[in-house]
């Protein structure tokens, strides 16, 4: 069952969430957040989850098949993304926060 970070991952790769951020500019910090997840991840690991939120229409058997990988190593794959991607989602500015004060030092 889908939850809300795949419809946002859905949204973000569809293009809906860039139009969005014209009704509320919060989503500009979902895009910001995601670009960043997905550009410390590994090139395989992000090409699994662009094939596989990019087209509503694509199976996650299709996206396994396509990878020629073991369907648990894809799962792990997402689910580690979807998790990195909810604690900088919820803590961000925490992070960043700790950031600039550890740079202070």
């Amino acid at each position: 069952m889908a939850d809300s970070t795949d419809k946002l991952l859905r949204d973000y790769f569809s293009g809906r969430l860039k139009l969005m951020t014209e009704i509320d500019p919060k989503h500009k910090q979902e895009i910001a957040d995601i670009t960043f997840c997905l550009s410390v991840i590994q090139p395989e690991h992000s090409q699994v989850i662009k094939r596989y939120y990019s087209d509503k229409f694509i199976t996650w058997d299709e996206v396994v098949s396509e990878a020629g990988k073991s369907n648990s190593s894809l799962r792990k794959w997402r689910n580690d993304f979807k998790t990195l991607l909810n604690i900088i989602l919820q803590h961000g500015d925490e992070f960043l926060k700790l950031r600039q004060e550890a740079l202070q030092v």
